[in-house]
């Protein structure tokens, strides 16, 4: 860590923002031009850790760049590597992250290449869990580390999940948290199911799920298949893992920079006022963000690589039902919805604009292929149609604007059931990466609205313009 002097440390920053702002300063040619805006930023209310983080936790670098995502190591499907040999390999990629006080997610979908039968799937992951709970910590503690910040996710179909349930029941290691990830083919079923075009038990597993995400604190549901590029340039990412604290599928071994936006923290107490402020909240926010994403010292060449090659940002936007509340608009009623959704998409403008201004300054992010790109283009509208194209869609990020449909929800005290804020839903149209963080409203509705909540979103992701 860089030491920081006073003249760089800002009254009223904890430790924390102080460390980051020095980090982003760094990459300003005129780092005068831009401390007292940077510190401002930290310091505002609205600008918080992103969820996940824990609770009330303070901005700091391993808040926001400590989420990471990754796979099981598939090599082998007998049963001594699966309880052995395989957890001094996961140690040896788990480690450098735990030890930075990063949250990690091990997606066991796949335990071992090929394709295998049901009962081998399920029997494979109970040697996967006797392994985690019996070899890893010990493998961990080689390192000086402890498998306490780690999480453990599975395709919610998957053969095996009673046995991966069975590891948080029993405890062991220090009550992983476990995230199921819905598919396309079990809310499909469902559908069939509903309809009697076949008889299946997708409605039974359904209500299974639902039931115990509902009870179980440390049980999450993720929507499949909702990250996708704020780039309307950039190829699609097939994501086969999911971040720890955010709760959303990513591509595994990918690096993410998240900030939290809170809605109701606005200072602004009328609609025109709010959008003003967010102006100059993400103008700056952005940009210091980008930043980061240079001087970081990710903890491997993989992470290190991607971080510059996508420069990924996972801006959570919250507070959306709060915001409802604050301005009194009712839920309920089709005109306050609209205005809402009008007023949110305005601020995906923002976001969106912000990242495509700084794409005209410093380039977009390399991983659009720009070079490519133009050619492609070129060959089709001609060089000044096919450069103006680029201009108004290029971003200096592959991803940006993350929603949760748990946050149309005011959380405390609401002023309507809770029912009536379903029909604020609609938001999280406006998102590139719809994330599940927030699941403990859950346990305040009932169990009907829980499924709506569900399914209602899957339905809207998977009809986003």
């Amino acid at each position: 860590m860089a030491y920081i002097s006073q003249r760089d440390a800002v009254a009223g920053l904890t430790h924390g923002a102080s460390h980051l702002l020095a980090l982003a300063l760094r990459a300003e040619r005129e780092p005068g031009a831009w401390r007292s805006r940077y510190a401002r930023l930290l310091e505002h209310p609205a600008i918080v850790a992103p969820p996940g983080s824990g609770a009330s936790a303070p901005l700091a670098e391993a808040g926001i760049a400590g989420q990471y995502a990754l796979r099981f190591p598939q090599v082998s499907g007998d049963s001594d590597w699966l309880r052995q040999r395989s957890m001094v390999v996961m140690a040896r990629r788990l480690a450098p992250l735990l030890a930075r006080g990063a949250s990690v997610a091990v997606d066991l979908t796949r335990l071992s290449r090929g394709d295998a039968c049901a009962d081998t799937r399920r029997d494979q992951m109970r040697d996967v869990v006797a392994g985690f709970a019996q070899a890893l910590p010990a493998a961990l503690g080689g390192f000086g580390v402890s498998a306490g910040r780690l999480v453990l996710s599975a395709e919610a179909d998957h053969p095996g999940l009673g046995e991966l349930l069975r590891l948080r029941a029993a405890g062991q290691p220090e009550r992983p948290r476990i995230v199921l990830r819905l598919t396309d083919r079990l809310f499909q079923a469902i559908g069939t199911a509903r309809s009697g075009a076949a008889s299946t038990d997708a409605l039974g597993r359904w209500q299974g799920l639902t039931t115990l995400a509902q009870r179980e604190p440390g049980v999450h549901l993720v929507l499949p298949e909702t990250t996708r590029s704020a780039c309307t340039l950039a190829s699609g990412e097939r994501a086969d893992a999911v971040l720890p604290g955010s709760l959303f599928e990513a591509r595994t071994e990918t690096a993410w920079i998240a900030f939290g936006l809170q809605l109701d923290r606005l200072a602004a107490r009328d609609m025109a006022g709010a959008l003003a402020e967010l102006r100059d909240l993400l103008c700056a926010l952005l940009r210091f963000a980008d930043n980061l994403v240079d001087q970081l010292d990710w903890p491997s060449p993989e992470l290190g690589q991607d971080a510059l090659v996508n420069r990924r940002l996972a801006l959570h936007v919250t507070g959306i039902g709060a915001l409802a509340d604050r301005w009194s608009l009712d839920p309920g009623n089709f005109a306050s919805v609209e205005l809402l959704l009008r007023w949110l998409g305005i601020v995906r403008r923002l976001v969106v604009r912000e990242s495509n201004a700084l794409a005209r300054e410093r380039g977009p992010f390399p991983g659009l292929e720009l070079r490519q790109l133009t050619r492609s283009l070129t060959r089709t509208l001609g060089e000044e149609r096919a450069g103006r194209a680029l201009r108004r869609a290029g971003l200096r990020h592959r991803h940006l604007l993350v929603l949760s449909p748990y946050d149309v929800f005011p959380g405390s005290a609401p002023r309507r059931p809770q029912a009536a804020y379903l029909h604020l839903l609609p938001a999280i149209r406006l998102a590139d990466t719809i994330a599940m963080h927030g699941d403990g409203v859950a346990r305040a509705l009932p169990p009907q609205v829980f499924r709506r909540l569900i399914h209602q979103s899957w339905v809207i992701a998977r009809n986003r313009p």
